[in-house]
């Protein structure tokens, strides 16, 4: 049993010092940035096209085929966009976000929503297809076919406007009788980026949409809600850092005065550490709750989801350290395989994550802050590692400290 003992302590020894050092592993200039995220979409483009990742993703989550796609494409856009002179990037990018977004515009996507809803499918299907969209028209309007696409999503952003008008509550359905304000602003930062790209129409309805958004926020946290009763806008559930995570990214693009206010409440509620890591708590602070298909696992209160997600969301609020040390602690713990072209994380078994991972990064580098990666200060964890191996390895070896202390017992001090 002693030497069963010492293969499992020892084992748990190198896992922990692997940690410590991934921590330090992941400092890149930014073409270095670049050229590993270009590995993880490759990494990509081959589960979606040639191991039916899609399809998978779809059996563990309610949106997955569409949701990985959507991601896809848009970390291409993303990654473009910080060197818009690099004409091949370009080219491959244009061509890999086309065909997302025509797999999101398949009928193997459409299956799951609800044809009869306004706008079309629902607001989630709705929303995400647009914004990819609107995100390849950020990069170029005068690629093949664009008219085609230009037509298409102008149709949209009047189908989604048509549908908010016809609506009293802020928050369109994404199913029947079921709305997540997270796929609404999704939407909406569609026609804010329409604004960007093309003459501007649909300002008063951003305008009049976000006063309603704060007449219905959520009364505790004072912040957007995760859910909410599809007919009033009213909380259902309260806000959630996975869902704040990304709405967070969607109000940096339609009203950033907004955002920076949200934003600040989601530092004091969500933003956390954990052994001296950063993390994001999937719960505002004080209040606790389980794990859900949002959220993936919430352990010691920390949501696997928001803070996978909260590293772009970081770098557009002007806090690139702290993203760039979200990260690298999500590459220490993500059990990251690199050959000489792909990069994947938990083994390559859940390509939603690694989907998640690229798009932050890439919108991490597309911001006005720093681009190279500083070398984290993760003092804290390294002081918890060393005293649990401390700890683990005095517990094997007790028996023979007692005897060294009995051997050579600490002499006292004696008194005049």
């Amino acid at each position: 049993m002693r030497y069963f003992y010492l293969i499992i302590i020892s084992a748990l020894s190198i896992i922990i010092l692997w940690i410590n050092i991934k921590l330090h592993s992941e400092n890149y200039s930014k073409k270095q940035q670049k050229e590993d995220i270009i590995k993880q979409l490759n990494f990509l483009e081959k589960e979606l096209k040639e191991n039916y990742s899609g399809e998978r993703m779809q059996k563990i989550f309610p949106e997955g085929y569409v949701f990985i796609h959507a991601l896809y494409g848009l970390s291409w856009c993303e990654l473009t966009n910080t060197d818009p002179n690099d004409f091949n990037l370009k080219k491959r990018a244009i061509k890999e976000s086309i065909y997302a977004l025509d797999q999101i515009n398949s009928d193997k996507a459409k299956w799951t929503f609800e044809g009869y809803l306004k706008p079309e499918y629902g607001i989630f299907y709705s929303g995400w297809k647009n914004y990819l969209l609107s995100k390849i028209l950020s990069i170029d309007t005068s690629f093949s076919q664009h008219k085609i696409y230009i037509n298409l999503f102008k149709a949209q952003c009047d189908s989604i406007a048509n549908a908010l008008k016809a609506n009293k509550s802020p928050y369109i359905e994404s199913y029947s009788h079921q709305s997540w304000p997270a796929d609404m602003f999704v939407a909406m930062a569609s026609l804010s980026n329409h604004d960007k790209i093309f003459k501007p129409k649909y300002n008063i309805d951003i305008d009049q949409w976000l006063q309603k958004v704060k007449e219905n926020l959520d009364t505790i946290s004072k912040m957007v809600p995760h859910k909410v009763d599809s007919k009033t806008g009213k909380a259902i559930e309260g806000t959630r850092g996975s869902s704040m995570g990304l709405i967070l990214r969607m109000l940096g693009e339609i009203n950033s005065e907004f955002g920076k206010e949200q934003f600040d409440l989601y530092k004091s509620n969500f933003i956390s550490t954990t052994f001296g890591l950063p993390s994001i708590r999937e719960y505002p602070s004080g209040q606790d709750g389980y794990g859900d298909v949002d959220s993936g696992p919430v352990i010691l209160g920390v949501g696997f989801s928001a803070t996978i997600v909260s590293i772009g969301t970081l770098s557009i609020y002007d806090h690139n350290t702290l993203a760039n040390n979200q990260y690298k602690t999500i590459h220490a713990f993500g059990l990251a395989i690199k050959s000489h072209n792909q990069k994947r994380y938990l083994l390559g078994k859940l390509p939603m994550a690694d989907a998640f991972i690229t798009w932050g990064r890439a919108s991490g580098m597309n911001t006005n802050n720093v681009y190279e990666c500083s070398r984290g200060s993760f003092i804290k964890f390294h002081s918890v590692s060393f005293l649990a191996l401390l700890v683990i390895w005095s517990l094997f070896y007790q028996q023979k400290i007692r005897k060294l202390f009995k051997k050579n017992p600490i002499p006292l001090k004696s008194h005049p």
